[in-house]
């Protein structure tokens, strides 16, 4: 899906109630401040929680680079991004391209299909 990222992707099936960490994204996302895209994400290393960000209402403020400006070394851990209305949450590819240069291990987030989907980044 995104061969110049060389990000691997893997669709997990859920039964409607979202995973602790996705369903913390989705509580962060209710904070944003852009209109349309309501995004939040959460960074967890370890079971910990590392960073949350919401999306800020000007384009280039994504929630995924604001959590990421809020940590020194996120080398090894995973991204969950969620939107507010559950829609499609898959982070842009200047962010992804952002995560690999992070080495954030993999993102989770809900796909077109309204799947829970992991990337390898």
């Amino acid at each position: 899906m995104f061969p110049r990222s060389g990000v691997q992707l893997k669709t997990i099936p859920y039964l409607g109630e979202l995973p602790r960490w996705l369903n913390l994204a989705l509580r962060v996302s209710e904070d944003s401040t852009h209109d349309q895209f309501k995004m939040g994400c959460v960074i967890v290393k370890s079971g910990s929680i590392l960073a949350l960000a919401a999306n800020h209402h000007q384009w280039g403020r994504h929630c995924e680079k604001r959590a990421l400006s809020r940590i020194d070394n996120a080398e090894g851990s995973t991204i969950y991004v969620m939107r507010a209305n559950r829609r499609i949450s898959k982070p842009c590819f200047r962010c992804l391209l952002l995560l690999k240069e992070k080495q954030i291990r993999k993102a989770v987030y809900i796909n077109r299909l309204g799947q829970i989907e992991e990337c390898r980044v």
